[in-house]
């Protein structure tokens, strides 16, 4: 799930995108008041269920469901820099996210399939909307590493 959260984050922060505030969701949007405390655009990290099987000695598949929650003000896209204050901007937005997730493979992880999107009600001030994403991997941490000590192996 770490590597989810980074490569997510990593994949969000980039100009082409232009998240500014990332992290993991706690009904921040749910929270506020008249001022976001955090910088804007802002995505936040819902992992809605993780089901896992067993393929072989130590090794799990993982099937893995996911929510990014999005919110903004306003909209800046890197195609045309022009500034958008409406709920217009929330959906290019979104579908700026969605060009650069759906179908991506980071290779830490499975193929991203985007299988949900709806806007959200805001408070007034707050434009929102809501994607969710499936994928599935095979995850190797469950395996024992062993360290040679004069010959021998031994467990860590």
């Amino acid at each position: 799930m770490i590597d989810l959260y980074n490569e997510l984050e990593a994949r969000l922060k980039t100009p082409t995108v232009g998240i500014r505030h990332f992290n993991l969701w706690e009904g921040q949007f749910d929270n506020t008041s008249e001022k976001f405390p955090y910088p804007l655009p802002a995505a936040y990290l819902e992992i809605t269920r993780e089901d896992t099987s067993p393929l072989g000695d130590k090794v799990l598949l993982v099937k893995s469901s996911f929510t990014l929650h999005l919110g903004c003000k306003d909209y800046r896209p890197a195609k045309t820099g022009a500034k958008i204050t409406t709920g217009k901007g929330i959906l290019l937005l979104s579908q700026v996210i969605t060009a650069q997730l759906h179908g991506w493979q980071s290779g830490k992880f499975g193929t991203l399939t985007q299988v949900s999107r709806r806007t959200v009600n805001g408070n007034g001030y707050l434009y929102r909307v809501e994607q969710s994403y499936e994928m599935s991997y095979k995850d190797y941490t469950a395996q024992i590493k062993r360290e040679r000590v004069g010959g021998v192996a031994v467990k860590i």
